[in-house]
């Protein structure tokens, strides 16, 4: 119930200090307004524009993470690579150059800048930069004037160069260098055109930082790829170009395993096509010198029987062949980073394979290196796993070499025996069947070389775009930025939060009394009331027949006063008190002394603040001969010592006098028991001006003769920790009867009442 109880309250504080600088929250919202519509009107709206693209599927059976990839299991490896690829600085510089976007045209005709491409105003010649002008980036700014053109330059913050020329066609020192500025179209008087440049890599890098390029899915072929800027049109023809340039990259990066291939066939046709024309020469010669013209038929007959195991030689001759090749061909170190030739008819499944990752692997290497280094570490993995499917291969080869071999030899074994069916033939036959023999191995593979190349030319002919446009480049017209109505309810939102900032550290560090409710909740002892602050800054503040706010407030801490008072006391002695300088203390005292005084009643203001008396200058009254001289002279009498007010015939005062060098022995003596004694019978009431109780202990010597002691305190001056000082006054009965002032409250937050606080 407390917490709740502490929760509201602090509510209600947080709204009361908010109402109290209502004026801060005003300022704030009216100046973030301003800026915020300042901004918008010299921003230039940013579109975002994006395109989609499909990866078009390898054959899955190639891959032995396919069927994974289509269970979920695993992510899309290769559309992730191509991811990197897409948002390298090759490629994008590439596009750059192709649309020759390396500076940035604008133009101005309000306050702000608009982005132009087609067709910009203005080009520059750059025919000799300085040094500056090389390693810097700087602007040109052209405006037409009525005798010809304004040129300034611009690099950083600051403007390095400003001339004026009749005509652009001239070249122009400037502070970036020499240039030749072109118009391709009339200037206009009231329009500022602007030309920007600066180093590739930091054009590049400038478009690379609002070009994002993600996968739709996880898994998805599919690829999405946007852009964020002023310049829709620029935009557009960016993110197509980047296709553009990233097909043909990939057509390149495909067709250097077909062109590979390609080299390889036609140097293996070359020798071929040699050894073939050297079988049919030796088969014409053995015709013509042994006058042969009827053996063809019997050959053929004889051959045909031994067709089987000769294709299967030559397959079998071809695959060792190939074999060799790419054994010598991952052996030499020279072409380590090369591509090895691919459908070239290699028959094993294992080895095809191997050599596809292979290919693969390297081709996405190959991607990677145009925009990395060599120290890179996805470079470095993909080296050693380059070099751990190399050894794989070449361990494949070995085994498949070895296949072959034994295959080789048992068709080796039935040759023999058709060899041996041979020798019983006549000599002249058995030696041109021989000849032609070798001529059909060489015809077998003279046919399927040609058949690779031209299966090899089909493919390098009909490679198709590894990118499928999905849509076109194109801006979202919803998504506009800044938005004006977001722009100014953010406005309104820092508008409040800046204020409401300031005001939190304020009452985070603020320890002072500043919630009257909070001070009558706090202080474990009765509230008398509370004062206003003294608009006219006068001591007196109550006069007879006024009726300001200050004189009235105090009327009724007389009031709240008759009743706080114990009924047994006659000429009740009060003191008041505060815990520290400046809190009103002698202002309170001299007020509720007065009006006691107008009410008819016999009062005396005693000043007993003997370290530091006031009353003497509020009253304008003599300092020596009077309370100190009384408290130290026993042969002084009381009459010497009382002085009339001067402001009511009804009130006198007992100013303090010359200030001694042992207060707190001279208000233990006895002659203070003598001087109230007296004063009780000469007055109704005593009202006493003492010190603050927190700074000495003169004021607690001094309640052996009090009836009531009012503690003040000051709004917004007295620390909250002198509530907790007080609370314990009253815990530990140093002080009895003790009652609260609060004083010094602005406007009308002051309240009054009576009665006992409960802790």
């Amino acid at each position: 119930m407390v917490n709740n109880n502490q929760n509201e309250i602090d509510i209600r504080k947080i709204v009361r200090v908010v109402l109290e600088h209502w004026w801060w929250f005003a300022i704030g919202v009216g100046v973030c307004l301003l800026l915020g519509v300042a901004y918008y009107l010299r921003k230039a709206p940013r579109w975002t524009t994006d395109t989609s693209i499909m990866l078009r599927k390898k054959d899955l059976d190639s891959n032995p993470m396919a069927s994974l990839s289509l269970l979920g299991l695993t992510g899309n490896q290769a559309a992730e690579d191509e991811v990197v690829v897409l948002e390298s600085r090759g490629l994008l510089y590439q596009a750059i150059d192709a649309l020759d976007l390396w500076d940035a045209h604008a133009k101005r005709g309000g306050l702000r800048w608009e982005g132009e491409f087609r067709h910009p105003a203005l080009t520059i010649d750059y025919i000799a930069l300085n040094e500056d002008g090389a390693r810097k980036s700087f602007s040109v700014k052209v405006k037409k004037t009525r005798k010809g053109y304004k040129v300034k330059t611009k690099m950083g913050l600051f403007y390095r160069s400003s001339v004026r020329v009749e005509s652009l066609d001239e070249p122009i020192e400037t502070a970036a260098g020499t240039i030749r500025i072109h118009a391709n179209r009339p200037l206009s008087p009231d329009t500022t055109y602007r030309v920007f440049h600066a180093r590739k890599q930091l054009v590049v890098a400038g478009y690379q930082k609002d070009i994002h390029v993600s996968q739709h899915k996880k898994e998805s072929n599919v690829i999405r790829i946007t852009t964020t800027s002023p310049v829709r049109e620029r935009d557009e023809a960016l993110l197509l170009q980047m296709i553009e340039q990233y097909n043909l990259n990939a057509i390149v990066d495909k067709n250097m395993i077909a062109t590979n291939t390609a080299s390889f066939i036609e140097d293996r046709l070359n020798i071929i096509t040699k050894e073939l024309s050297e079988a049919e020469e030796a088969v014409s010669e053995y015709k013509e010198k042994n006058n042969i013209a009827d053996l063809n038929a019997q050959a053929q007959l004889v051959l045909h029987e031994s067709t089987v195991e000769q294709r299967a030689m030559a397959e079998i001759e071809t695959q060792l062949s190939l074999v060799d090749y790419i054994d010598e061909f991952l052996r030499d170190e020279t072409k380590r980073d090369n591509l090895i030739p691919a459908n070239i008819g290699v028959t094993d499944g294992s080895l095809s394979s191997g050599m596809s990752e292979y290919n693969a692997l390297q081709l996405r290497k190959m991607r990677i290196q145009r925009t990395a280094t060599e120290d890179n570490p996805v470079i470095e993995q993909m080296d050693m796993q380059l070099a751990t499917i190399r050894q794989n291969i070449i361990a494949t080869i070995a085994s498949v070499r070895e296949s072959l071999k034994i295959r080789q030899r048992n068709l080796q074994a039935q040759d023999t025996k058709f060899n041996r069916k041979l020798q019983d033939a006549p000599e002249q036959q058995r030696e041109y069947i021989r000849v032609v023999r070798q001529q059909k191995i060489r015809e077998q593979l003279y046919i399927y070389l040609y058949e690779k190349r031209e299966e090899n030319a089909l493919m390098l002919a009909a490679t198709a775009e590894p990118a499928k446009i999905l849509d076109m480049p194109q801006y979202d017209v919803r998504s506009q930025s800044p938005k004006l109505i977001k722009l100014l309810f953010i406005c309104i939102i820092l508008g409040l939060l800046f204020p409401g900032g300031l005001l939190y550290v304020y009452m985070l560090f603020n320890d002072t009394i500043d919630d009257t409710k909070e001070y009558e909740r706090a202080l474990h002892a009765p509230v008398l009331g509370q004062l206003v602050q003294n608009s006219r800054n006068a001591h007196i503040a109550i006069h007879e027949g006024e009726s300001t706010v200050s004189a009235e407030l105090f009327r009724l801490m007389r009031t709240n006063l008759r009743f706080m008072l114990p009924a047994e006391a006659k000429s009740p002695v009060i003191l008041v008190t505060s815990c520290v300088n400046g809190e009103g203390k002698s202002y309170v005292s001299s007020n509720i002394a007065l009006s006691l005084a107008i009410l008819g009643k016999k009062v005396v203001l005693v000043g007993l603040d003997i370290r530091k008396p006031m009353l003497a200058v509020y009253f304008n009254l003599p300092q020596k001969g009077h309370l100190t001289d009384y408290l130290a002279e026993p042969s002084a009498a009381i009459d010497d010592i009382i002085v009339p007010s001067g402001e009511h015939k009804n009130l006198d005062i007992i100013p303090c006098g010359t200030i001694p060098p042992n207060p707190a022995e001279l208000l233990q003596t006895e002659r203070v028991e003598t001087l109230f004694a007296e004063l009780r019978k000469r007055y109704d009431y005593i009202i006493v001006d003492t010190a603050p109780v927190a700074m000495v202990s003169d004021t607690y010597l001094l309640d052996r003769v009090a009836d009531m002691t009012i503690f003040v305190s000051r709004y917004k001056y007295t620390q909250t920790e002198m509530i907790e000082y007080i609370n314990g006054v009253v815990e530990q009965k140093k002080m009895h009867n003790v009652a609260g002032v609060l004083n010094g409250v602005k406007g009308l937050k002051a309240g009054y009442g009576y009665g006992a606080q409960q802790s």
